[in-house]
C-alpha cells in the first residue's frame, strides 16, 4: 500500500531516534574514559592494538580492489583495517563520517556525509583513494544536507539516495550528485540499501520496522515481519541477500527481499553498521557493547564465532 506523503510525528518514531541519539552519546561518553590514558598507536601500522580512539562507528564497506580491506568510517576519523588487523588511521583531515558508503566496483567513489572540524555539515563529500582526502560533491540544500542515511546503487553507481537526519527530505540523484529529486519517505529513516540488481527496488530502516520500494523510492510498502521494531542497519551485500539489525531479533539476513527472514549469530552488541564480504564469506559488524564502549567484529564462519577487530575500551 502507499504512505502519505509527508511524515507523521509519533511517540514510536520520537523513542527511534532517541535511541539513534542515545548510541552516539553513550559512544562518546565511553570515550571521555580513554582521554586518561595513552594507548594513541593507530597512526602505527605496525600497532598490536586493537583500542583505537574513536567514537562512534557510523559504518563499515570492502574496497573491491582488495577485499582483504576492511573500511571503518567514525566520528572523527576514518580507519582501514587489513586481514582483520587493528585498525589504521589513514584520512589527513578528520571529520565525522557519516551514512559512509563503499562501492561494489572499482573506480567509484567511498561516498559519506556529516561534519568537518570546523563545523556545520559536509552534504555529500566522496574520496577517491581509499578514505585519505575527501571533497564535496553537492550541497543539495542549504544549509548542507547531514546525510545519515544513504545508498548506493551497485548497477548504476550514479544512482544515490539519502535521508537527511534533521528529516528536511529523501533526496535522490542519477547523475552522481549534479541533480536531486525530492522524494517521499514513510517514517524517519535510519539505513537505506539498494538492490544490486535492480536500482528501483529500495528498502528503508525505520523506527517501525522495514519499507520497501519497487518504483525508485516513489512509492513504499511495509514489510509486515519488522512491523512497529525499529531497524538499526540494513544492507545488500553482492549477491542480493539483504541483512538488518534489531534489538528483537539481531542481526539476520533474507534471500528473498524481506519475506524470510534467518537469524544470524552475534556478540552481545547493538549493530549499528554491517558489512559483507560474499566472495570470501565473510562478515563485518559495529555497534555498541552492554558496556557502551564502540566495537567492531568478523566472523568467517556465517556468526559461529567472531574476532575482534578494534574498540575504544581499553585492553
Amino acid at each position: 500500500m502507499k504512505n502519505k506523503s509527508k511524515p507523521e510525528s509519533s511517540k514510536k518514531t520520537r523513542l527511534f531516534i532517541t535511541i539513534i541519539a542515545a548510541a552516539i552519546t553513550i559512544g562518546i561518553g565511553a570515550t571521555t574514559v580513554l582521554a586518561n590514558f595513552a594507548v594513541q598507536n593507530t597512526d602505527n601500522p605496525h600497532s598490536n592494538s586493537r583500542t583505537v580512539f574513536w567514537r562512534h562507528i557510523h559504518g563499515l564497506g570492502i574496497d573491491p580492489q582488495d577485499r582483504n580491506v576492511l573500511y571503518i568510517a567514525t566520528h572523527g576519523d576514518f580507519y582501514q583495517s587489513v586481514n582483520g588487523d587493528p585498525p589504521v588511521k589513514v584520512d589527513e583531515q578528520r571529520a565525522d563520517y557519516m551514512a559512509f558508503n563503499a562501492p561494489y566496483a572499482q573506480n567509484v567513489p567511498l561516498y559519506a556525509s556529516g561534519h568537518p572540524a570546523t563545523g556545520g555539515n559536509t552534504g555529500l563529500i566522496k574520496s577517491t583513494d581509499g578514505g585519505k582526502t575527501w571533497r564535496q560533491v553537492a550541497t543539495v540544500l542549504d544549509p548542507p544536507v547531514d546525510f545519515h542515511a544513504m545508498g548506493v546503487s551497485k548497477s548504476d553507481p550514479n544512482l544515490i539516495i539519502g535521508f537527511d537526519s534533521s528529516g528536511r527530505g529523501l533526496f535522490k540523484t542519477i547523475d552522481a550528485g549534479q541533480n536531486w529529486q525530492t522524494l517521499q519517505f514513510p517514517e524517519y529513516i535510519s539505513a537505506l540499501a539498494i538492490s544490486p540488481s535492480d536500482p528501483n527496488v529500495i528498502f528503508a530502516a525505520t523506527g517501525k520496522g522495514i519499507y520497501q520500494s519497487s518504483d525508485g523510492a516513489n512509492t513504499w510498502t511495509h514489510i509486515e515481519q519488522y512491523n512497529e521494531l525499529p531497524v538499526f542497519a540494513l544492507t545488500f551485500d553482492e549477491n542480493g541477500i539483504l541483512y538488518s539489525s534489531t534489538d528483537e531479533f539481531g542481526l539476520s539476513k533474507s534471500a528473498d527481499l524481506g519475506k524470510t527472514w534467518e537469524k544470524i549469530n552475534t556478540q552481545k552488541i547493538t549493530i549499528m553498521s554491517v558489512a559483507v564480504d560474499a566472495q570470501n564469506q565473510i562478515l563485518y559488524i559495529a555497534g555498541y557493547v552492554p558496556d557502551g564502549y564502540q566495537e567492531v567484529y568478523k566472523s568467517s564462519d556465517n556468526g559461529g564465532s567472531w574476532d575482534l577487530i578494534g574498540t575504544n575500551k581499553k585492553l
